[in-house]
């Protein structure tokens, strides 16, 4: 496959160049770990990865004080089990109190204290699209937040949509000016369901 996608620079470093690199050693990758588990007589299965990061980050890596990309596997262990996650009792009060303005109030915030400008473009971008995630939900919401089994939202796209939603709600506001690398700080939150809003 011919890479033509200069960049800017000129030297094959765009977006879309690295998308097609990445590619091949990925698919070479997995191709590779098939045959040596088919040799060894191993089961292999394929899961979705999507959003397995983002449900790590929030629910296991501050349960269990282990890293993002560990929990992250958890949750890729979990769907190869068949299981589907539960959204936390604390973040299902915050999605319930949630509301378009409040995240509107978060994106000012943001737009005020946030110096660094890439991070603040990629804020402001996840906050836009979760306030058109919860307006899209609208009366829908509610449905989405009924409790099955204590806690447990379908592994639906309207439950991966609440994911995202939840991530801004919470990372967000603890930690608008720098990249949230300490998760333990989430563990209060998944409890109580109480999250510091910016004033």
């Amino acid at each position: 496959m011919d890479i033509r996608d200069k960049g800017k620079k000129g030297d094959f470093s765009g977006r879309k160049s690295r998308r097609i690199r990445h590619s091949f050693s990925y698919r070479s990758l997995i191709e590779k770990i098939k045959v040596l588990a088919k040799r060894k007589g191993i089961q292999i299965i394929e899961v979705n990865p999507a959003y397995t990061s983002l449900i790590g980050m929030l629910k296991y890596a501050p349960q269990y004080m282990i890293s993002k990309d560990v929990a992250a596997a958890y949750v890729i262990a979990r769907r190869g089990l068949g299981l589907k996650e539960q959204i936390p009792e604390g973040y299902m009060a915050i999605l319930k109190d949630l509301d378009a303005y409040e995240l509107g109030e978060l994106k000012e915030h943001v737009k005020r204290t946030v110096r660094n400008k890439q991070l603040k473009k990629r804020q402001l971008k996840e906050i836009e699209r979760a306030i058109r995630l919860l307006q899209s939900l609208g009366s829908e919401l509610e449905k989405a937040l009924i409790p099955l089994d204590g806690t447990s939202i379908s592994a639906c796209s309207e439950g991966y949509k609440l994911w995202r939603v939840l991530k801004v709600a919470v990372v967000t506001p603890l930690s608008p000016g720098k990249v949230l690398r300490d998760v333990s700080v989430l563990k209060g939150v998944l409890h109580s369901g109480q999250v510091g809003r910016p004033g």
